[in-house]
């Protein structure tokens, strides 16, 4: 099932949604799935790495100065400062695995997913590969209700997250596809069957 024609073009498959819409979660199975040929995107930090995670595996670990002067260099897709470290896609990490015939999977939020949107329409090796997906609470309240399960967050930062999703959830038709989000199962079987379909789209044929 894994197998794809060795003439296909490689696919860059995008995923967002607001915290609690379980985006990781698909994301996890279908990599789980589809390994070998769909691959995470590796993203770059400037924090230390924690125990247990590797260099070019996990992320790639750069010091603040190495990560500043990539920025300054253009080497970059989008990056942005999360409290005291620095995150980014680097475009080598994109473009090593398109040309390698691999697909990618990158799981960003929605103004990262836009600069993706504007590099596809100027940039020749990204022209045809870009798919993207939102995946769309059915309300705020059920965003609620799974932030709460969770148990990870305190309601100060569960009110702050909600207000975040109001802005996102706003941009959804600028997404190729939208997910409904229900059960996980269905939203895992609506996310696959994207896959599986841009996989067999003609422009994606060599």
């Amino acid at each position: 099932m894994n197998d794809m024609p060795a003439d296909r073009h490689s696919l860059l498959l995008i995923v967002s949604g607001p915290a609690g819409s379980g985006k990781t979660t698909l994301c996890d199975r279908l990599l789980a799935e589809f390994a070998p040929r769909l691959r995470r995107v590796v993203t770059a930090t400037s924090r230390a790495p924690r125990p247990g995670e590797i260099d070019g595996v996990d992320y790639f670990f750069l010091s603040d100065e190495d990560f500043v002067a990539r920025v300054k260099a253009g080497a970059f897709y989008e990056h942005a400062r999360v409290h005291s470290a620095r995150y980014g896609v680097l475009r080598c990490a994109v473009l090593e695995d398109l040309a390698a015939s691999r697909d990618l999977l990158l799981n960003i939020d929605v103004q990262g997913a836009a600069t993706f949107r504007g590099a596809a329409l100027v940039d020749p090796r990204m022209a045809g590969r870009l798919a993207s997906v939102f995946i769309m609470p059915r309300s705020i309240d059920q965003i609620r209700e799974r932030l709460q399960k969770r148990g990870s967050d305190d309601t100060a930062e569960i009110n702050r997250r909600l207000e975040t999703a109001k802005v996102e959830m706003g941009v959804w038709k600028s997404y190729d596809y939208t997910i409904e989000s229900g059960s996980r199962e269905e939203d895992y079987e609506a996310i696959r069957s994207i896959y599986l379909a841009e996989t067999l789209r003609s422009v994606r044929r060599g």
